[in-house]
């Protein structure tokens, strides 16, 4: 199977840049362009400070969440260029579990989303569930999930 366009959805953990280094693989073999994502979860953030919705609290948590975005999109960027793969970064205010499983594949044609099995956030795992486990079930798809060397759980 050959693919042309792969997801790779990054959080800032050492799991979403290892899928990284196995999505540029695929890509140097497949000649792919890889699409790099970072979702900031505007529901968490509204979580955090509901009664500033739209105030300087709220102003504030969005620009740090938007400069975290933007550091690790560019983590991503600066990995697929070393490896000379052409790769779009994207940065999106939405659930990352919808915009990752189906909402980004529809738009940008995706044939492939690696992704690691875990990322940063354990409580909201715990709490809400896996969002790669959601994008496995909910993908239409296919979906490579990577885990880290001492990620055997």
């Amino acid at each position: 199977m050959m693919y042309q366009n792969i997801l790779v959805p990054l959080d800032g953990s050492d799991n979403s840049y290892m899928a990284l280094k196995h999505a540029v693989k695929l890509a140097q073999t497949f000649k792919s362009k890889l699409f790099l994502v970072n979702v900031i979860d505007i529901t968490r953030l509204n979580a955090y400070s509901p009664a500033a919705y739209g105030g300087t609290l709220y102003t504030n948590l969005l620009k740090v969440a938007k400069d975290n975005s933007q550091d690790i999109l560019d983590r991503g960027q600066q990995l697929a260029t070393d490896a000379q793969v052409e790769a779009l970064p994207i940065q999106v205010n939405s659930s990352p579990k919808a915009s990752i499983a189906t909402d980004l594949p529809k738009k940008y044609a995706i044939d492939l989303i690696v992704m690691g099995k875990s990322g940063t956030n354990a409580v909201s795992r715990i709490l809400l569930g896996s969002t790669t486990a959601y994008v496995v079930q909910k993908a239409e798809v296919n979906v490579a999930v990577i885990n880290t060397p001492d990620d055997t759980d």
